[in-house]
């Protein structure tokens, strides 16, 4: 497990945007994610055009409006929406609304992990179905837990998962696989959680609102 912050203290600016970096590989034993950011764009604020060889990514918006050029095209973006950035892809975001633009970016490494032409998409998705499939590693969930609920243990033996939330403050139960011993981790939309494959967890809703759990799972 690990647990990251982002509001990281050593942020780059650039373009009219900060730039915090929450994991880096070396963060992280054994996993595919490449990395993980927090950015906030100013009015006008916007990231360079680039295309990446062998990554993809996901990007996350939590606050403003603002649009993401995919190839020629762009897309429009606001709060709880997310884009995939497949492998090979030119993108860049703009913040085109009045307000910040805030987003949790991940970016994983692809290697020989075919792309999911055959994934079935759920209710509980946050990117389109058809976006889905274009990616090798990444998906992108959402999860509602009401004021004094817990979620159902989940188990990924071939999946890591990366956690934030909208809001609120949740408690992680995180199981030493095997056993009845679980460490316990307090968590506020300013953390960022890591989770390995194989390891089971569930999360408690202690505040006085609803919370929405965003998860970014990679296949092993």
């Amino acid at each position: 497990m690990r647990l990251g912050s982002l509001t990281a203290p050593t942020p780059r600016n650039e373009n009219h945007r900060i730039v915090q970096v929450v994991f880096t590989p070396s963060d992280l034993e054994a996993s595919r994610i490449l990395g993980v950011e927090r950015s906030t764009y100013f009015t006008s604020g916007r990231s360079p055009i680039h295309a990446e060889s062998h990554s993809e990514e996901i990007i996350y918006f939590r606050r403003g409006r603002g649009k993401v050029l995919l190839g020629k095209n762009y897309i429009e973006v606001g709060p709880g929406s997310a884009v995939a950035i497949p492998s090979g892809i030119e993108h860049h975001v703009v913040n085109s609304g009045e307000d910040v633009l805030e987003h949790v970016l991940i970016s994983a490494e692809i290697g020989d992990c075919p792309v999911q032409a055959t994934y079935m998409a759920s209710a509980d998705d946050v990117l389109p179905e058809d976006q889905t499939r274009l990616l090798s590693r990444l998906t992108c969930t959402r999860l509602d837990v009401a004021e004094d609920q817990k979620t159902a243990e989940a188990i990924l033996p071939d999946h890591e998962a990366v956690y934030t939330l909208s809001g609120g403050s949740v408690i992680a139960h995180v199981k030493l696989a095997g056993t009845d011993y679980e460490w316990q981790y307090a968590l506020d939309p300013s953390s960022c959680f890591w989770i390995p494959a194989g390891v089971p967890h569930s999360f408690r809703n202690i505040g006085d609102i609803p919370v929405r759990l965003v998860k970014f799972g990679c296949r092993a």
